[in-house]
């Protein structure tokens, strides 16, 4: 996990904040729309980070898991100037989900990622 923070240039505590909140550190966890492993990664976004990252696709891994989520988080938070709020709304709902709000004139979090948020600086405390 540390080596996936430094490589990401992100926080560890903001990595298990997210790992915490998706997934309560259970590598074998599955959401309801096909989320897997400790960052409940999508199986084509794991796919396409796995290709970013030169390996094999392996969402139950933790240690794919991690480095692929890390990689995906950074980006988002990248993909919105650094913001990491917004970035951990486009990691909850999706890049397009924050587009949209923002292209509405809308400030902040988006709703539907709102609460998403809150848990997880919440949960970086903890960290």
């Amino acid at each position: 996990m540390q080596s996936a923070a430094k490589s990401n240039k992100l926080d560890p505590r903001l990595i298990n904040a997210v790992i915490w909140v998706e997934s309560k550190f259970n590598a074998r966890a599955r959401g309801p729309g096909g989320t897997q492993g400790l960052m409940q990664l999508m199986p084509s976004t794991a796919r396409e980070l796995a290709n970013s990252l030169g390996e094999r696709s392996r969402p139950l891994d933790p240690g794919f898991n991690v480095r692929a989520g890390s990689l995906y988080l950074a980006r988002m938070i990248r993909k919105f100037d650094g913001n990491t709020e917004l970035g951990l709304a486009a990691y909850h709902g999706g890049p397009g989900h924050v587009l949209k709000w923002r292209k509405a004139g809308k400030r902040g979090v988006p709703e539907g990622s709102k609460k998403y948020v809150e848990k997880i600086n919440a949960a970086k405390k903890m960290f």
